[in-house]
């Protein structure tokens, strides 16, 4: 719905306003503590209580719009302390991994595809096979087909085993229904039909343990 859309637009734009007022503090407790209030006010519980919980958690506690919240807090967070580059890491992962379970919202992921692609830049070494599966799936309700194949290939040598067979069905899947997009949305990331076809046919002739045994060989 539309409603819905401008109301994830407002969200975004305040969360824009909070961010520029953060950076204004030169002291870092104060930096701290506006982000502490944000997230009391949005998501019912203090900044550092998201960042201890884990992500499964606090996807199970959240609502869509406050998991939002919590994941752009996160990732202010990351950004506005000066924190160790582990630290400031580990923020981000777990704000990209709050995000990319948003899947199922259509209008979210569209107006936030481009801060998961900018996260998922960030702590790629640190994502396994069903981060990027997730991902995956962000990106194709954002239609933005060409980081969903992306992900797609990136996750299926990462997945474990027993799930890397769901996960390669899943990919097939994912890429035939993209090459169904109208030709606008595959012009608007760069991508053809036949291309998304392509890469569909190529999971499909991929023997089960082929991506775990090219991975392995890098």
């Amino acid at each position: 719905m539309d409603f819905e859309k401008d109301y994830i637009m407002r969200m975004i734009h305040m969360l824009g306003d909070l961010m520029r007022r953060v950076l204004e503090r030169v002291d870092r407790r104060e930096r701290a503590e506006m982000l502490n209030s944000a997230c009391r006010e949005t998501c019912g519980m203090t900044l550092e209580a998201g960042e201890v919980l884990g992500a499964q958690s606090l996807i199970d506690m959240l609502a869509p719009i406050p998991r939002l919240m919590m994941s752009e807090l996160l990732a202010a967070k990351a950004e506005a302390l000066e924190l160790l580059p582990e630290d400031a890491d580990a923020l981000a992962l777990q704000s990209l991994r709050l995000l990319a379970s948003l899947s199922a919202e259509g209008h979210l992921c569209e107006l936030r595809a481009q801060r998961l692609t900018d996260l998922k830049a960030r702590v790629l070494p640190l994502l396994n096979g069903e981060d990027l599966m997730a991902c995956a799936r962000f990106f194709a309700q954002a239609e933005r087909f060409d980081e969903m194949e992306d992900a797609l290939f990136e996750a299926l040598p990462l997945c474990a085993p027993e799930t890397r067979e769901a996960a390669r069905q899943e990919a097939i899947l994912l890429l035939r229904q993209a090459a169904k997009a109208g030709e606008q949305s595959l012009a608007l990331c760069h991508m053809t039909a036949h291309e998304l076809r392509e890469s569909a046919r190529e999971l499909e002739t991929l023997p089960d343990d082929t991506a775990h045994e090219q991975e392995n060989s890098v």
